[in-house]
């Protein structure tokens, strides 16, 4: 039995298509199991499903920065911007 490997490396990655987007997120990657799923096996699910189903490697990088970026912002915590904001809520704060 021969096997033969294949060493040609994939076509660059395309636009994102909405339509393959929209699949893939109602198919493989529900968006909360993504927001649940610690980012080590987001990135190794992802890379799975670019090695099982090709089709979709323009879209599971879509995926992945949405939600990098959603828990970049809510894991940034509240604060005041600037010190003038801070000045301002003070005075407010001592008026009541």
């Amino acid at each position: 039995m021969t096997m033969f490997v294949n060493h040609t490396p994939p076509a660059p990655a395309g636009e994102p298509d909405p339509q393959e987007l929209a699949e893939l997120e109602a198919t493989f990657l529900p968006p909360v199991l993504v927001m649940l799923v610690p980012e080590a096996d987001l990135q190794r699910r992802c890379h799975e499903i670019n090695l099982e189903h090709p089709r979709f490697r323009e879209e599971t990088p879509v995926v992945l920065r949405r939600e990098y970026a959603r828990r970049r912002r809510l894991s940034a915590g509240l604060h005041v911007a600037g010190r003038e904001a801070a000045e301002s809520y003070g005075s407010t704060a001592q008026m009541a």
